[in-house]
């Protein structure tokens, strides 16, 4: 214990912790008065030791006792040492107690300076005894530059308040340049006060940060180099402490020359020291040090490449029971973690901490060292665990820092960063498990750190930020205000006390943006977006190229301008998210464990402008980064629910846009994954529920399964009993289940689900801001739910409120925004209503005005547009509005959009089944109107889209390759692709592409062909290169043959004629011919040729009973008196002609599906005619196909014809072999 004027201070007297102890007492005895006097100190020994318990020591004795054990721990031999104080006498130890004392004056972390210290020592006994014996202390110790690289704090550390006042080292500046210039260059001495100085002015240099200082520093190590001959045994010392020299300029000023100078340095000390000498670890270390450093700034794979191996080198040649062993196996796994966070390999982290337990296994818990190991392994786990998901590594890790904190004091000054460690991985294992305890006691972890840190300490800002990080935490989780507000307050008081040049200042900025759009997120507030945004661009500003969290800070910077986009809406916002989420992508390797979340962040931003702008190239951009994600993630990571939920919420909005069933069932299926993958308790689990529910009831719409309507306000109603009532998210999730009641209601009709839909509407409502960009789609929403309920009830202000919240909606929608024309065409709905039911003229007016402005807007998705164009059609009659045709011609314009080239064939075909009566319907429409030849077109173009689709892709292009050569090939080669579907050649190959690519590929082809032909037809005499035939050119299919065209509509039935040389079609209505006949005619023949055997798909059943053969006469003679016989007589046809005419049928919808070639009356008493006695009868499938078609390229000729048996059960078609035997012959 000690005795210092009347205090007692205990000391433990354990290994060499005693003399830290009297360090410790003697700095803060020098401060208190700057002298100790004989009789101020005695030091008495619990135990046996070197000194007499009785006798009292002089400071300068006990200096001298510590300076023996540093030279003994260095090597030296204790015997000389003590003879040099006989020789020297005690102004050494009291120059060296100076020295040491002065060392530890100023260091905000004193437990860390302890090989400092011996650092020091060391080298002010060699500058005291070398000047008349200058080889007897150096053959005693290793070369400073040994120390320093046995530790990999001391680089950054070493001489950084060496001296509490700067006249004192300007003092010794003065005198080693006053005694270097007096020596002359030949003196042997010279090179040793060459490098002394330089070293000095190093030291000044990082205390006051004069740059001419650390230039002369490397002016006056190379001077001293160049005195030095290459055999001398200093020479590759002062290298190796030039090379340190310019690894300190290069991390001041950037200049890569100076790396690359002290990569050479250091290369060349490496090379001067025997492979068997005890320094050549330390001089391996060293250069692994500096290619580290270069590489942290230039990403050079070659350079951490090369760092591992020289650290690995290091470890090799360093025996297992060294004391250097230790730092040697730390430098190590610093490298090797440092090229995993930039190229993801998990083989290098698993190193890392096989390295890291073999440095923590080296020692004894009460070994100072003891604690930093653990340290060092906790954060590798805790790094392991987070790209892989495994709990057993975020258990290990909190174990390790839990260690750390218990082995050190609250004295210690490494005590605040331990507690912050462990914070760190408590909050972690809660944001994996939900674990309450864990968050609140990452909390206490993190305050009780920030307790112990002085205010005017530079770890102060660490703790702070680390306490902000887990107040957010909690506040996310339990939504309590002080904890958000407190957290803001944390972190802005973080960067406040961190400088510019810390390398922290970045991250700190980061965070404190993340919790400014994470208070953004729950109030809205637009100060706070704004400020997330400048504190996350002044994080990527700041960070150096290279920096290790360089991607997380982009993508933070990318996250908060989504924010602001959602927001308010600006495109320039969304498009700055993307940037910043590229270049995140571009950083991250394949295979690195971060790659899924950046992917996923990048497919997020595209999604979003997709939302806004409608383009195709952007959900499929999103998808496909999303999909991307999910496939690089396993099962059991945090991660894969939000990532199947991104990609699930995708595939839904291209279902709504394409209409494709397989996008609405992966999108479900995704969402559902998402959900069972996600705890109870998960604050995303509201989120989840609430996306499925959305999928369930987007299904529901289309199919009509009612499995899926029930679940989705299960899983709605769930998601809204989670979310708290003033979260943001709040109106979205109420919205969304009054959407599902509304549908529910819609299928079948009970009252209070259509009550419960308008109440939670007008909630979703009441919460959302004005200036919210999803105000308007809720305002719209409830309008319409409103509008149901006033068709089921009638009350005048269900439908007066309707049209208020969709006037508002409107008003809040920007022109251009690709929600305006679906705002436009819903407003008409009530207007409508109302005017059928009140019969106002001004709604009447006003409805017809809003379906075509949404029909005709340019920024109107084809679903969107075909809607609002079949609403004005429909409206337009009914209120006697002149635009009835306009409206038609929008209509059927609008069909080839829907069923576009980009689409499958076989979703091409089951758009064009929806749409078949709506075209039917158009043209009937023209007929009343006397618009036949328009009616004609209208029918031709809406029942052979995909067919002219097809021929377009086979159509010859000789003329136009006469003038475009190039752009002749280029059409016929992305129409031979689209023709061939994009399937891969090899269906066996290893490389074929997923569904999802050929079908991405398939429309960006379509797209390109449509630009192509776009291209053509601005060329002259191109202009109407590959549009459907006009009317006069359908004319020519009638040459050999009139061509009847049957229209079958709910409104009316009729005929139109094609007849050579008559340029205008010829109606023939059919007045005693019905949709709704015709649809009983088809389900009555289908019975009485099932029932009698004929459409098994196998040989006739000869017992099969039925009236088949009276119940066909029926069918054929009602079509005969219905259709055919007044077709024959308008068109002039006479029984039993000496050479009977051509003709063709064209018929449409159900017709399709009766026998109009055998029509007639058969064996009656009245009469017996039929149609064989009038007319050749063909079919048709179009007009078109009857016309001339030029012979198309041989791009595709015929390979090969198949017929495959049938699978067991099935019935087998008739005479197939027969058939394919004829087909042989003719081929």
């Amino acid at each position: 214990m000690f005795f210092f004027r009347g205090i007692t201070v205990e000391l433990s007297t354990q290994d060499d912790h005693f003399l830290t102890d009297i360090f410790y007492l003697i700095l803060e005895l020098k401060l208190s008065d700057g002298s100790v006097e004989r009789t101020d100190l005695l030091f008495r020994e619990s135990s046996p030791g070197v000194w007499d318990a009785n006798e009292p020591l002089t400071l300068n004795e006990i200096v001298a006792h510590f300076t023996l054990s540093v030279f003994t721990d260095l090597g030296g031999d204790e015997h000389q040492l003590l003879a040099s104080r006989e020789l020297y006498g005690t102004d050494l130890w009291d120059g060296l107690g100076e020295t040491t004392g002065i060392l530890l004056d100023g260091h905000e972390n004193y437990p860390n300076m302890i090989l400092k210290t011996k650092i020091i020592a060391a080298d002010s006994s060699r500058q005291a005894l070398g000047a008349e014996q200058p080889n007897k202390l150096n053959s005693l110790l290793r070369p400073r530059s040994q120390v320093l690289s046995s530790n990999p704090e001391v680089p950054s550390f070493y001489g950084l308040g060496c001296l509490r006042y700067p006249e004192d080292i300007n003092t010794s500046i003065e005198r080693q340049q006053l005694e270097a210039s007096l020596t002359p260059n030949d003196h042997p001495d010279k090179p040793s006060q060459l490098s002394h100085l330089g070293w000095t002015l190093l030291t000044r240099f990082r205390r006051l940060g004069n740059l001419g200082d650390i230039n002369d520093a490397v002016t006056q190590y190379q001077a001293a180099i160049n005195l030095t001959p290459d055999g001398h045994p200093d020479k590759r010392e002062m290298l190796s402490d030039l090379g340190h020299i310019l690894q300190a300029r290069f991390e001041c000023l950037g200049d890569i020359d100076d790396i690359d100078n002290s990569i050479a340095k250091h290369q060349e000390a490496v090379d001067l020291t025997p492979d068997i000498h005890p320094d050549k670890p330390g001089m391996l270390g060293n250069i692994g040090s500096s290619l580290l450093a270069r590489f942290d700034r230039l990403g050079n794979r070659d350079d951490i490449d090369n760092a591992i191996e020289r650290h690995q080198a290091a470890v090799d040649l360093t025996p297992h029971d060294h004391p250097r062993k230790l730092a040697m196996l730390t430098n190590l796994g610093h490298s090797l973690r440092t090229r995993f966070e930039h190229l993801g390999n998990l083989r290098d982290l698993d190193n890392t901490i096989a390295h890291y337990q073999a440095a923590v296994d080296l020692i004894s818990n009460d070994n100072p060292h003891k604690p930093g190991l653990l340290t060092n392994l906790g954060k590798a786990l805790l790094i392991r665990f987070q790209s892989l998901g495994n709990l057993d590594d975020i258990d290990v890790s909190i174990a390790q820092h839990q260690m750390s904190v218990d082995l050190t004091p609250d004295a210690d000054a490494r005590k605040p960063g331990l507690l912050d460690n462990l914070g760190n991985s408590l909050l972690i294992r809660f944001q994996r498990l939900g674990n309450l305890d864990d968050m609140d006691n990452a909390i206490v972890q993190h305050q009780a750190a920030v307790d112990l840190t002085p205010d005017d300490h530079i770890d102060k800002a660490r703790s702070l930020s680390n306490l902000g990080s887990s107040l957010h935490a909690r506040f996310q989780r339990l939504g309590n205000l002080d904890d958000i507000d407190d957290a803001i307050l944390r972190l802005q008081e973080a960067v406040d006390l961190s400088p510019d040049c810390h390398p922290d200042k970045c991250m700190r900025l980061a965070n404190f943006g993340s919790i400014l759009l994470a208070r953004f997120d729950r109030f809205g507030n637009r100060d706070d977006i704004d400020n997330a945004i400048l504190q996350h661009q002044a994080a990527v500003n700041l960070a150096p190229d290279g920096h290790p969290h360089m991607r997380e800070m982009l993508n933070n910077l990318g996250n908060s301008f989504s924010a602001r986009f959602g927001r308010l809406g600006n495109l320039d916002d969304i498009d700055n998210a993307i940037i910043p989420r590229q270049a995140a992508v571009d950083l991250t390797p394949d295979g690195h464990p971060h790659k899924p979340r950046v992917l996923s962040n990048l497919g997020s931003s595209f999604f979003i402008r997709f939302g806004r702008l409608g383009n195709l190239d952007d959900v499929d951009n999103a998808i496909t980064k999303y999909q991307a994600a999910v496939d690089l993630t396993p099962d059991g990571h945090p991660d894969k629910p939000a990532l199947s939920r991104n990609l699930g919420t995708s595939l839904v909005a291209r279902f709504q846009r394409l209409g494709n069933i397989g996008d609405i069932d992966n999108a479900t299926e995704q969402l559902q994954a998402a959900v069972k993958l996600t705890p109870e308790g998960h604050p995303d689990m509201p989120s989840l529920l609430s996306s499925f529910g959305n999928s369930l009831e987007i299904r529901f719409k289309r199919l009509k399964n009612m499995g899926d309507i029930g679940n989705a306000i299960v899983q709605h109603q769930a998601a809204v009993k989670l979310t708290p009532d003033d979260h943001p998210e709040r109106p979205a999730r109420l919205n969304s289940l009054g959407i599902a009641l509304l549908a529910r209601f819609q299928q079948f009709g009970n009252l209070n689900d259509v009550n419960d839909a308008i109440e939670r509407h007008q909630v979703a409502v009441k919460l959302t801001p004005g200036d919210h960009p999803d105000k308007s789609s809720r305002l719209s929403n409830l309008g319409h739910a409103l509008c149901v309920r006033f068709n089921r009830l009638g009350n005048r202000d269900d439908i007066d409120n309707s049209i208020l919240n969709h006037q508002e909606a409107v008003d809040l929608t920007p022109d251009g925004h690709p929600q305006k024309p679906g705002r436009l065409a819903n407003f008409g709905i009530p207007l409508f209503c109302r005017f059928q039911r009140f019969g106002h003229p001004k709604d009447a007016e006003s409805c017809v005005a809003q379906f075509s402005a949404a029909a005709l807007s340019p920024v109107a998705s084809p679903p969107d547009c075909l809607m609002a164009a079949k609403k004005w059609v429909h409206a337009a009659p009914i209120t006697n509005h002149t635009s009835l045709l306009a409206a038609c011609e929008c209509v059927v314009g609008t069909i080839p959009l829907v069923a576009w080239l980009g689409l499958s064939i076989k979703d091409r075909h089951q758009h064009l089944v929806q749409i078949g009566e709506t075209v039917r319907a158009v043209a009937a429409i023209a007929i009343s109107l006397g618009q036949c030849n328009k009616a004609l077109e209208w029918l031709e173009q809406g029942r052979s889209i995909v067919w002219t689709q097809i021929l377009q892709l086979r159509t010859p292009v000789d003329q136009l390759r006469d003038i475009e050569p190039d752009l002749a090939d280029r059409l016929l080669h992305i129409s031979q692709l689209l023709d061939e579907g994009t399937q891969d050649v090899n269906p066996q190959s290893e490389h074929r592409r997923s569904p999802e690519e050929e079908a991405r590929q398939y429309r960006a082809l379509a797209r390109e062909h449509n630009e192509v032909v776009a291209k053509i037809r601005s060329l002259p005499n191109f202009h109407d290169f590959l549009r459907p035939p006009t009317i006069h050119k359908l004319f020519g299919a009638a040459k050999d043959g009139p061509v009847v065209v049957i229209n079958v509509s709910d409104a009316q039935c009729d005929a139109l004629a094609l007849v050579y040389g008559v340029d205008e079609a010829i109606h023939i209505p059919l007045p005693n011919l019905t949709s709704e006949r015709v649809t009983e005619l088809q389900v009555e023949l289908k019975s009485i040729l099932k029932s009698n055997g004929i459409r098994l798909r196998a040989v006739r059943d000869e017992e099969a009973e039925g009236d088949g053969g009276e119940g066909c006469k029926r069918i054929l003679a009602e079509l005969w008196d219905n259709l055919v016989k007044p077709v024959l007589d308008s068109l002039a046809f006479s029984s039993d002609p000496e050479i009977l005419p051509r003709m063709w049928w064209c018929v449409t919808g159900p017709l399709a599906f009766l026998p109009i070639h055998a029509a007639g009356v058969y064996d009656t008493e009245d009469s017996d005619e039929k149609i064989q006695d009038y007319a050749i009868v063909s079919y048709a499938p179009t007009i078109s196909a009857l016309l001339e078609q030029p012979d198309a390229p041989e791009h595709n000729p015929f390979r090969h014809l198949s017929a495959i048996e049938p699978s067991s059960g099935a019935s087998y078609i008739p005479n197939t072999e027969k058939e394919m035997e004829y087909i042989r012959r003719r081929l």
